[in-house]
């Protein structure tokens, strides 16, 4: 026996000695009677191995697709990415400047050329100098307090194994006295208020804490803690559903341990504090020589200085009682912290994130500083509702900020609003505006309405803290076939004479004593060559698909079993297997839809030009509907010298029609690859029905499922098979032994009738 048939049916050696006496072929009869149980394994066998051909058969086209993917609409491949422009660049064009571009028709490029730029236009600007931050962070005021163990802690409630809630304490939880258990018990039922409304809406019980008369936390109502932090278990001590208890009753509480006291956080060495100073980072460790603020902003100033140099980080703990700030010497170097542990931020109420600038995630006006060194106040500017709220003017744009809205927020307001883009510099501590467009008609300017002071704080006061420009203009002159003309524009990018003009804002300081000329170099073949080989590449998956989808099965070739196997020589099983693989894809539907949507798109015309693929040489052949295209390399290159731009956008065009919008041949193509095998070969309908090997997805798909529901069925059908042969044997042995008694008495008998 083979050893896959051995590893399909187990073992058929002998499982005792059979046939002596009676002369019997015990392993035959055995392999006879038990034929049942091994034709269910060979069925669920060979239909495991459709199931293996068919992923084959897919996983065959996927690689192909994404290899095609990687190669053509890929941006990493950029020679042959025809999702880029420059793909279909019929020439290439060298300038003798560094700082000036050009494309479009050659000829005009040939008897072009630059004599002077004045001036290269830009966008109006406003560039502040007002510092906004208060340029220091701080602790609280009190660090004398406890703190609790379980704020910021998670847990989730299963309610009637049906649905499970998940809930988070609040970090700055507290209470009254957090050294008291019902504190703990009314923030925790706190969390379940939302919940219970639910509960008692659909006629069920209340989901409660509580504590037992053993002084016990337990669950009341139909729910158990289904998970729940580290922490949160320990303190509460109790389990998860599934262990001690089912999830609803603890251990007895001991309240000292609700809570951490205040002087054992500062003194513990698990405690820490990771400083940032100019993208440097350094953690500090707390020691138990620690017991109060003072003598913590005596360490932290020791090992800051150790940590970034004495003299550039200065920890004051003067300015108010229990309160220490930290300010970094000079107006930009930026200092903050990166992260801290958790009770130490909960006792001295710094977080990560804190740092010697604005704090663009926080509210300008929350109770907890943004870090914004001006005062704010909205004037008498109310919104529709009748809500108070900052009025500001960008350019004539009136825009209502809302009180609580964060620099963020604000910023992504403005931007979205006006024809203006803000930004904050970290930095330089400002802020600046640039206009969205350029040209000398363009300005910036930003003031507040209705009594206000957004805008100053953020900004400045004009002509003190800020200098706003105007933009300016492109003012060029060039020479066409001899002529010379000059031309102003509000762009830098420029089109004249079919000709598109590049200018980088260092091209106004050119040495005009020669003009800038352009040499150009036809690489028509080039794109020839390679849009020939897409077209080869795009026909072999045509192909591939278009076979496989078609090629009917033969009820005549099922996948051989391991006993078929056993009796044929290698030949024939490879030549069997090839006939038995072929129809795996026959009539499947996410084949059949993948194939259309390729043959639709290439016959297709686009939104964003009137020419089509067959218009430039590539078609279907005449009278075939396989989907495979015929490149005639001829009409393709008159095409390409005429107009690449055309032909360019064709491919790469992105339609402004919404989602009835029809885009470019390659932004297509390229959606349909991603459809099917996703970017990176990880996700897409081919990938989840079959998977591709030597990955995350080789077992994480459809069919790979299926086939280990068949492992399974065969390894049930196996220890049944086992035990058959286990109980025929016994009954064989008991025939041998039972006729091993018979000759013995035979034999007996024999004698005594011979005496």
């Amino acid at each position: 026996m083979s050893i896959l048939s051995t590893s399909l049916y187990g073992s058929s050696t002998s499982k005792g000695v059979g046939g002596l006496l009676s002369g019997l072929d015990t392993d035959e009869l055995v392999k006879q009677m038990t034929a049942g149980t091994r034709n269910k394994i060979n069925k669920q066998y060979q239909s495991k191995q459709k199931l293996l051909y068919r992923q084959e058969a897919y996983r065959e086209v996927s690689s192909k697709l994404l290899a095609l993917s990687n190669k053509y609409f890929s941006y990493s491949s950029s020679k042959t990415n025809i999702l880029s422009p420059g793909f279909f660049e019929a020439n290439t064009f060298k300038s003798s400047s560094n700082y000036v571009n050009v494309t479009g028709n050659a000829n005009n490029i040939k008897n072009f050329e630059i004599t002077n730029i004045k001036d290269v236009a830009t966008a109006a600007s406003l560039a502040s100098k007002n510092q906004v931050s208060t340029k220091e962070f701080s602790t609280s005021n009190d660090m004398t307090k406890n703190v609790s163990r379980l704020a910021g802690e998670t847990f989730s409630i299963s309610i009637a194994n049906e649905k499970v809630y998940s809930f988070t304490i609040d970090k700055d939880f507290k209470g009254d006295n957090i050294e008291d258990v019902n504190d703990m018990l009314t923030e925790l039922n706190k969390k379940l208020d939302q919940v219970n409304t639910k509960l008692v809406s659909e006629g069920k019980d209340k989901v409660s804490f509580g504590i037992n008369n053993d002084g016990k936390f337990e669950i009341t109502g139909g729910g158990v803690l289904s998970a729940a932090s580290k922490e949160f278990l320990s303190v509460l001590k109790m389990n998860v559903a599934g262990k001690d208890n089912e999830g609803k009753i603890g251990d007895e509480i001991v309240e000292t341990e609700l809570y951490r006291i205040a002087t054992d956080v500062l003194g513990s060495d698990n405690q820490y504090i990771t400083f940032e100073y100019n993208g440097v980072l350094k953690q500090i460790k707390l020691n138990s020589g620690i017991t109060d603020s003072g003598k913590l902003a005596d360490h932290l100033q020791t090992e800051l200085d150790k940590a970034f140099g004495s003299g550039k980080i200065t920890v004051d703990k003067t300015t108010e009682a229990g309160k220490i700030t930290f300010k970094a010497t000079g107006d930009n170097n930026i200092l903050g912290v990166s992260s801290i542990s958790k009770h130490l931020s909960m006792l001295t109420g710094l977080q990560s994130g804190d740092y010697n600038r604005i704090n663009k995630n926080i509210a300008i006006d929350s109770t907890r500083s943004s870090g914004l060194k001006t005062s704010l106040t909205t004037g008498t500017a109310i919104n529709a509702k009748g809500e108070a709220v900052y009025k500001i003017d960008v350019n004539g744009k009136e825009i209502l900020i809302a009180k609580g809205t964060s620099l963020n927020d604000i910023i992504k307001k403005i931007n979205a609003e006006s024809d203006v883009n803000i930004s904050y510099s970290s930095t330089t501590d400002t802020f600046s505006a640039v206009s969205k467009e350029t040209g000398a008609h363009k300005k910036v300017s930003i003031t507040d309405l209705d009594g206000g002071n957004l805008a100053t704080a953020l900004f400045g006061t004009a002509g003190t803290d800020y200098i706003a420009k105007n933009g300016t203009d492109t003012e060029l002159t060039y020479k066409l076939n001899g002529i010379p003309t000059t031309i102003t524009r509000s762009s830098a990018n420029i089109s004249v004479e079919e000709i598109n003009i590049e200018l980088n804002e260092k091209a106004k300081d050119i040495d005009f004593s020669k003009p800038i000329t352009f040499d150009v170099t036809n690489n028509s073949d080039e794109i020839v060559e390679k849009v020939k080989k897409f077209i080869d590449e795009y026909n072999e998956i045509i192909n591939l698909i278009g076979t496989k989808t078609k090629e009917k099965p033969s009820r005549s070739y099922l996948p051989l079993t391991p006993e078929q196997q056993d009796d044929m020589k290698e030949d024939e099983i490879k030549n069997w297997n090839e006939e038995a693989k072929k129809g795996s894809l026959y009539g499947d539907r996410n084949m059949n839809n993948l194939l259309g949507s390729l043959k639709r798109v290439m016959a297709s015309f686009t939104d964003v030009r009137t020419i089509s693929l067959a218009s430039i040489g590539i078609s279907s052949a005449s009278m075939d509907t396989s989907g495979k295209l015929v490149f005639d390399e001829k009409k393709f290159k008159e095409k390409l010298l005429e107009n690449p731009d055309e032909i360019a956008k064709l491919f790469t065009g992105t339609s402004t029609n919404g989602e009835n919008g029809v885009s470019g041949i390659a932004v297509q193509l390229k959606k349909i690859l991603v459809k099917n095998v996703g970017e990176y070969g990880n996700t897409g309908v081919l990938i989840e029905e079959a998977g591709l090997p030597g990955g995350m997805t080789a077992d994480q798909n459809f069919i790979s499922k299926k086939m280990k529901e068949y492992d399974d069925k065969m390894a049930t059908l196996k220890k049944s098979l086992e035990a058959e042969r286990t109980r025929y044997w016994k009954q064989f042995a008991a025939l041998e032994d039972g006729l091993n008694k018979l000759n013995a008495q035979s034999s007996w008998l024999t004698d005594m009738m011979g005496n």
